[in-house]
C-alpha cells in the first residue's frame, strides 16, 4: 500500500493516482492535518480515524504539506519523519522539503553553494527592514512570505507601495531584489528535474511580474542551453531533492536561480509537453527507489 499526501483533489493529484491505478497498486490519498501517530510498542500511522501498521506502507509520496502555525507545520513534518525513521521512503525526502519550504534556508544554501541567486535580505525588525528596502535601485524590491508558493504573497515595494501587507507576512521580512526580464514582457524558466537529469522545460511569460502558470502565466516549450541545464541540476543537487521544479531568470549579471521547488507543480509543463508523462516519469523513480530500499 501506498500512500499520497496532498492538501486537495486537484488535477496533480488525480494525474498521480491514475499512474498508480494504471500500475495495479494499491493508494490511499491523505491529509497530513487529519494525521496522527501512535508510540508505544508498535507504532503506528492514523489516517482520518483508521489505523495503519508501518509495515504495510510501501512508500509515501508528498504532494502537499499545510500551512498553519509553526508547531503545526512542525507537526507535519514530524509525520514524514517519523515514516522516513521507520524505513519508509518519503519522496521528495524531508531534508530537501525542509529545505525548500523555508525560503530563508533555500537562499543560504544556494548562496553558501556558488549558485547564484538574488540579492536577500532578511530580518524580523521593522526598522532594519526599511533600511533594506530604501536600499535597492528607485527603492524597487519584491517581498515574499517565507512559506508559499504559486506567486501567492508576492509584492512588488516601490515609490508607490511602501508598505506590504504585514499580516501576511508574520513580521518576517524576506526582501529580494527585483529582477527585470530583458524585453517588453516578463518571462522566466521552469526546468523540470528527476535526480540529476533535466526532463522538461518551459517558459513562462507574462504582462505582469508574476509569470506563475496558476496566477496566469503563458507557456510554451523551451529547449535550455547546456549552462541553463547545469545550473537548474547543481540548484536541485544542493538541496538534496529526488526531483526538484526550478525556476531561473535572466537578467544583467547572467542567468539566476529564483526559486527551488521540492513539491512542484507540473500543469502548465505538461500542456507544452507533448512526447511524455511527467506525472508517469516522476514516478517510475518513487517506484524505484522504493524498490531499491526494498531488496
Amino acid at each position: 500500500m501506498f500512500l499520497i499526501f496532498t492538501e486537495d483533489d486537484g488535477w496533480h493529484t488525480n494525474q498521480l493516482l491514475e499512474i498508480f491505478k494504471h500500475r495495479k497498486k494499491d493508494v490511499i490519498k491523505a491529509k497530513l492535518n487529519q494525521s496522527s501517530i501512535i508510540l508505544d510498542k508498535n507504532p503506528r500511522l492514523i489516517i482520518e480515524t483508521k489505523e495503519y501498521f508501518l509495515d504495510d506502507i510501501e512508500g509515501v509520496f508528498v504532494r502537499g504539506v499545510h500551512g498553519g502555525t509553526l508547531e503545526e507545520v512542525c507537526f507535519y513534518l514530524d509525520v514524514l519523519h517519523f515514516l522516513e525513521s521507520n524505513k519508509i521512503i518519503v519522496y521528495n525526502n524531508v531534508s530537501s522539503i525542509e529545505k525548500s519550504v523555508d525560503k530563508v534556508r533555500t537562499s543560504s544554501i544556494l548562496r553558501t553553494n556558488n549558485i547564484p541567486t538574488p540579492n536577500t535580505y532578511i530580518t524580523s525588525n521593522i526598522k532594519d527592514f526599511q533600511k533594506f528596502r530604501d536600499s535597492f535601485i528607485d527603492n524597487i524590491c519584491v517581498i515574499k512570505p517565507i512559506f508559499g508558493s504559486q506567486g501567492k504573497g508576492l509584492e512588488l515595494l516601490g515609490k508607490d507601495n511602501r508598505h506590504p501587507d504585514y499580516e501576511n507576512l508574520n513580521k518576517v521580512y524576506y526582501v529580494q531584489e527585483f529582477l527585470k526580464s530583458p524585453g517588453k514582457t516578463y518571462k522566466d524558466w521552469r526546468l523540470f528535474i528527476i535526480k540529476d537529469q533535466v526532463i522538461s522545460s518551459m517558459e513562462r511569460e507574462a504582462d505582469t511580474w508574476i509569470t506563475n502558470f496558476a496566477r496566469g502565466g503563458k507557456c510554451k516549450l523551451f529547449i535550455p542551453s547546456f549552462d541553463i541545464k547545469e545550473l537548474a541540476i547543481r540548484a536541485s543537487l544542493v538541496l538534496g531533492m529526488d526531483y526538484a521544479g526550478v525556476d531561473i531568470m535572466l537578467d544583467d549579471n547572467g542567468y539566476t536561480v529564483t526559486e527551488v521547488n521540492s513539491i512542484p507543480a507540473w500543469k502548465g509543463l505538461q500542456s507544452v509537453t507533448f512526447d511524455k508523462n511527467i506525472a508517469e516519469l516522476i514516478i517510475n523513480d518513487f517506484f524505484t527507489i522504493c524498490q531499491e530500499t526494498s531488496n
